[in-house]
């Protein structure tokens, strides 16, 4: 299952061959949350080109249904109260079977309609994110004490965001950094959770004797979570805006020259 709920529109080159990422895996998932790449206000979408996963995908999506029959059609499988299930009794309405523990994550129509437009939009949203990344990276080149962002090898990357991480040895801190950017107008956020363990809730799970693994030392995750903000790269941003991002972090750092 390949997440891509921050990657839409991205490609990684595999064996000589350009895929787009969503497509490399068995099954593929986005979010149409409103910072992602395309929005719905909410919800997302799970997609593949197995037929059997396909079935399995949409049971779990309806509640855990046996029943494959499109929304508005009865008995496609014209055995709708001939077949046995389980142990209910025989001849049971299949459209009422439950094969799956399920969940009824369906779109409303209003959703898909505004992910439909988004759609169409998709190519030009991915071209600008990537034209914004470049003039932030371009214009923060040789910034002292921050890590910039680079593409992974043989990746072209439709940018979620724009990742900045401020060096150990650096004479501030990421948040005295954000707190700067936030009071001249610019939003940041962490990347996301950080490092999960150290949340409110792993403690509950260690106070209930709950248990969990844990692969490795987390080192990474512990920099990431004390280090590293984002900044955006929202297709709608004009380059007079993303100058102004570039020389406000300047400004902050020529403080501590």
């Amino acid at each position: 299952m390949e997440d891509n709920c921050d990657a839409l529109g991205s490609t990684y080159e595999i064996a000589g061959e350009i895929r787009k990422t969503g497509t490399i895996g068995d099954i593929g998932t986005s979010s149409f949350y409103p910072p992602h790449h395309m929005t719905m206000g909410e919800g997302g979408a799970v997609y593949t080109n197995n037929p059997l996963l396909h079935k399995l995908v949409n049971s779990f999506r309806d509640w855990g249904r046996d029943c494959w029959c499109l929304g508005g059609i009865d008995n496609t499988c014209g055995c709708r109260f001939t077949k046995q299930f389980g142990e209910l009794p025989l001849g049971y309405d299949h459209k009422y079977v439950y094969s799956h523990f399920g969940y009824n994550l369906k779109v409303t129509d209003m959703q898909a309609a505004i992910g439909c437009a988004q759609l169409e939009k998709l190519d030009d949203i991915v071209e600008r994110r990537r034209h914004n990344f470049k003039v932030l990276r371009d214009g923060l080149e040789g910034t002292p004490w921050l890590i910039l962002p680079e593409p992974q090898k043989n990746s072209n990357p439709s940018w979620f965001g724009f990742l900045i991480s401020v060096m150990p040895d650096a004479p501030f801190s990421r948040n005295d950094l954000a707190k700067y950017l936030e009071a001249h107008k610019i939003q940041t956020r962490n990347l996301f959770a950080g490092n999960l363990l150290k949340h409110p809730a792993f403690d509950q799970m260690k106070k209930e004797g709950k248990s969990y693994r844990v692969i490795g030392d987390l080192t990474g995750t512990d920099f990431i979570m004390n280090n590293t903000l984002w900044i955006g790269v929202y297709p709608g941003m004009t380059d007079e805006m993303l100058q102004y991002m570039i020389s406000t972090i300047k400004e902050f750092v020529a403080q501590f020259k």
